[in-house]
């Protein structure tokens, strides 16, 4: 089989299932309804747009690739009259609908209808006694979420998920040597610049920009041990990267023994759903924290305060 997605770094299960469906594709004309899920920085942009690429036109030609977020779709009027008619009706067309935990109701309750769960290559839309003909032979529809859980289950239901995981510690250190052309790494140095972007491509490919401004301020193309100290001081790039935010919450944790959500949220003035989402979620797959009926620090986590 092919590999559609070899001059991509990491994310190997989702190349996997992403080059089935593309020969799929090949061979029946037909793409599922895919739903990408991960958080932000993991890559569903980019394997999106590769994906994309390789849906070809049946005169041959690349299909056009149109990336929308979501919490800019009013409701189903917006969607038909600015984008579906304009963009999507008989054209060949891939569309990203980014964000997708943000669809309008009204244009999630269309979705259910228009996916419809039979083995059928188009399928017809009426909306204020105007026909809209969708053809799933020329128009393929991806969506991508961070929050999957917000997602309308009955709509869920009717896509297939793609899961992104957090990038290796190996990965992160292609990306970063990647982006960092002509600067040498010492072994150590790229494995730490590694465990500060939290194994997200995103923040790797930033990190790689502060490193290559650094190097040409230092006037120098090697990067080692020292050199990594340094920067993480100028820059105040904490251990495992970690944020001010998560120090403060283990700190809190060490003082308190144990936590409930409501009082961290109340302690460090953001809402229980941005703690759990952007930060909880961190310090629980590196072992700083545990949730059991309450948030407590786990010995891993007094470590790292002690360190820092």
């Amino acid at each position: 089989m092919n590999n559609y997605f070899d001059h991509l770094i990491g994310q190997d299960n989702v190349k996997k299932k992403l080059n089935f469906y593309i020969k799929a594709y090949h061979a029946t004309s037909v793409c599922p309804f895919l739903n990408l899920v991960g958080a932000k920085g993991l890559g569903k942009t980019l394997f999106a747009k590769e994906f994309a690429k390789n849906l070809n036109n049946k005169d041959g030609s690349k299909r056009p690739f149109v990336e929308l977020n979501c919490s800019t779709i009013k409701n189903n009027r917006q969607f038909f009259e600015q984008i579906f008619i304009p963009l999507i009706m008989n054209n060949e067309i891939t569309i990203l609908f980014d964000e997708a935990h943000a669809l309008p109701k009204d244009l999630t309750m269309a979705f259910l209808t228009i996916f419809n769960t039979e083995k059928t290559s188009k399928k017809e839309f009426i909306f204020e006694e105007q026909t809209f003909e969708f053809d799933f032979t020329k128009q393929t529809f991806i969506f991508a979420t961070t929050e999957s859980d917000k997602l309308f289950p009955p709509l869920k239901d009717r896509l297939s998920t793609v899961d992104f995981e957090p990038y290796s510690k190996d990965n992160l250190g292609e990306i970063i040597k990647l982006n960092c052309e002509g600067i040498n790494f010492s072994d150590d140095a790229l494995a730490s610049l590694s465990e500060t972007v939290r194994g997200n491509a995103r923040n790797a490919v930033m990190r790689s920009k502060e490193i290559v401004l650094y190097c040409e301020s230092e006037n120098q193309n090697t990067f080692d041990m020292q050199d990594y100290f340094k920067l993480t001081d100028l820059l105040g790039i904490l251990p495992h990267g970690i944020t001010c935010t998560e120090r403060q919450i283990l700190e809190i944790l060490n003082q308190r023994g144990s936590c409930k959500l409501q009082t961290l949220s109340a302690v460090t003035g953001l809402s229980p759903t941005s703690l759990r989402r952007d930060h909880e979620v961190y310090l629980l797959r590196k072992n700083f924290m545990q949730i059991d009926g309450e948030r407590k620090i786990t010995n891993f986590g007094k470590n790292l305060i002690k360190s820092i």
